[in-house]
């Protein structure tokens, strides 16, 4: 009990603790949860919450999805809000509003290159990137994010020595980039190390990508395919140069077939398999490729319907491994 609220008591009087009362650490946990608007609203309560605000806690993973910004709004928070201890930044543009002035600019981001060496995430939405190259972006970053952006073709140009500002990335995760193609995906693939390579909607992306592809990705250990323009051989690939994945999830691959799902059978490390609205498959060859895989942990058959007692069959010869099979138009139990 504090000396005012003891003095309170002496004198009848009923003191109610405030948050003044909150040891720093305390009320930094507080200003965590509040989103950046509210956050910097909170540094006008007064002087020893405007010094709180400036924490380097309260600065590393920043959303600014939630609200429109334009080149200058944009630019002050890079200059004089955000601290230097950033590592997460998600932002969203102008893409699909009626003002198409977009606010990351060349300049914007050779600011933030020199502000924050410890950004590793980057998260785009709605974006404009056709007046950028791929050059302007952090070095520093090990995550990219893309949903519904649009790239000039030459965003990304091969060169025979390595891109340093493709050298740290691990994780490729786009959404909705029409104008993704093979091109983009070679040239990425070669010049990092990815780990994680998620594509959805990118349907400029077929087998010839994906063949040019796959022999720099032999240390990837998370593929997501959803909308891309791909066959059996892409199966085939993977099979043969993917030897350390350990989640595959493929989606509403309407042209796979038992041949093409056999040649996985060969990566022993995987432990989730998504083959969700694969209807070309059948329970048989399900068994005989899941049963191969001595780490399986986990299946996904959503959207397929089986013949007779197909799917019982395939839970009783993988006794343990969690499989679900919900029916069309129901969400998936698990989300990647």
């Amino acid at each position: 009990m504090s000396v005012g609220a003891s003095c309170g008591e002496s004198y009848g009087i009923t003191v109610s603790p405030t948050m003044s009362w909150l040891p720093d650490n305390v009320l930094l946990e507080v200003l965590g949860f509040l989103s950046v608007r509210d956050l910097i609203r909170s540094g006008r309560v007064c002087k020893r919450w405007k010094r709180l605000i400036m924490d380097k806690s309260l600065w590393k993973n920043v959303d600014l999805t939630p609200y429109k910004l334009n080149s200058k709004i944009f630019w002050h928070l890079v200059r004089h809000r955000i601290g230097t201890s950033l590592q997460t930044l998600k932002v969203k543009g102008l893409l699909n509003s009626a003002k198409k002035q977009e606010f990351l600019t060349s300049a914007v981001l050779q600011e933030m290159e020199k502000r924050y060496p410890n950004l590793e995430n980057l998260h785009l939405e709605e974006t404009s990137l056709r007046s950028l190259n791929y050059k302007c972006f952090p070095s520093t970053l090990k995550t990219l994010g893309l949903h519904q952006c649009e790239i000039p073709m030459d965003w990304l140009k091969a060169s025979p020595t390595k891109n340093k500002n493709l050298s740290n990335l691990q994780t490729l995760v786009l959404r909705n980039v029409s104008s993704f193609s093979n091109h983009h995906l070679e040239t990425i693939c070669s010049q990092s190390s990815l780990k994680t390579l998620s594509l959805t909607g990118t349907y400029r992306v077929n087998d010839i990508g994906i063949q040019k592809a796959v022999p720099y990705l032999k240390s990837l250990e998370h593929l997501k395919l959803h909308g891309c323009s791909i066959t059996d051989i892409t199966l085939h690939l993977i099979g043969c140069h993917m030897k350390h994945l350990r989640i595959l999830a493929l989606t509403n691959f309407r042209s796979l077939t038992d041949s093409g799902l056999s040649c996985i059978s060969g990566v022993k490390t995987l432990e989730t398999l998504w083959l969700e609205h694969c209807n070309g498959l059948s329970s048989n060859c399900i068994i005989a490729v899941c049963v191969t895989l001595p780490v399986l942990k986990y299946l996904n058959l959503n959207g397929i319907i089986f013949e007779g007692r197909g799917i019982d069959e395939i839970r009783k010869s993988l006794p343990n491994c969690r499989i679900t099979n919900s029916i069309p138009g129901m969400d998936s139990t698990l989300k990647l």
